[in-house]
């Protein structure tokens, strides 16, 4: 293969890679801007210990999930703090080390980093599984509406979706009030969490780097023999969708914080 096609090739199957991570991406960013809205707002108004009403559950999820994929990834973990606040700010962490020769643990330092984007996931469908009626049809709905094109989407059918879901809600709260506002208020607290901090994405590049290069390989083979990606994308997809949850609780938060904001506005102007 001449170098000008092999390039080519790198160029077209990149493009291909990003098309699929496509949804993961944007819901996960969407989640990441809500979450620093409702900390801006919440610190702003009520002081910075008001994240402890949080902290307290979604910061633990968040260190287990980087402590899982350290075990998985073969590094060394030193220490372990839950939920430890401070004064600079840091409300957990987990320290680790690593063989920088070994490509699987340097590969690691990406997927330790980001780990609380799965970890978190996980939780808020135990969550979600545990203390809903109808979970099994929250999924089922969430699952009908994978957005393979979700730069195309319609306002329609984000609109659908949302109204199936507030349907679905409802419909449990009718009966078990209890648990359901267990359950928001427990996805909330971890859905508030799960981005990776800065401390989290050091040195996570190169490792992210080596897993490219190892995707475009498995893609390279999978050419040969026949196989494709396409499984792989409607999976990635299907769990993604689960971010939802976390959107329309944080976006809920946002809404009642700003109205919270706009009254103590109109208070203090009038007195």
């Amino acid at each position: 293969m001449k170098l000008s096609s092999f390039l080519a090739w790198i160029s077209q199957h990149l493009l291909i890679l990003g098309h699929y991570f496509t949804l993961f991406f944007v819901l996960v960013f969407l989640l990441f801007i809500l979450q620093r809205m409702v900390f801006s707002l919440s610190i702003n108004m009520l002081g910075g210990r008001i994240i402890y009403l949080s902290a307290w559950l979604g910061t633990p999820f968040h260190e287990l999930s980087h402590a899982l994929f350290c075990l998985i990834f073969g590094h060394k973990i030193h220490k372990v703090m839950l939920f430890n606040p401070d004064k600079d700010g840091t409300l957990g962490y987990v320290t680790h080390s690593y063989n920088n020769r070994n490509l699987w643990q340097v590969m690691g330092n990406f997927f330790i980093g980001i780990a609380p984007l799965f970890g978190g996931l996980f939780a808020i469908y135990l969550t979600t599984w545990l203390l809903l009626d109808n979970a099994a049809s929250l999924f089922e709905v969430l699952k009908s509406a994978v957005f393979n094109e979700p730069l195309q989407l319609h306002f329609s059918e984000i609109f659908s979706l949302l109204q199936k879901i507030k349907d679905l809600i409802q419909q449990t709260y009718a009966t078990s009030p209890i648990n359901v506002l267990v359950w928001a208020y427990c996805c909330a607290a971890i859905s508030l969490h799960l981005s990776p901090s800065k401390e989290d994405l050091k040195g996570a590049w190169v490792g992210f780097i080596i897993f490219i290069l190892l995707c475009l390989l498995t893609m390279m083979l999978l050419q040969v023999v026949g196989g494709h990606f396409f499984e792989f994308q409607q999976t990635i997809n299907m769990v993604s969708m689960l971010y939802v949850i976390g959107i329309i609780l944080a976006s809920t938060l946002v809404l009642m914080l700003s109205i919270l904001r706009v009254i103590l506005w109109i208070v203090s102007f009038r007195f």
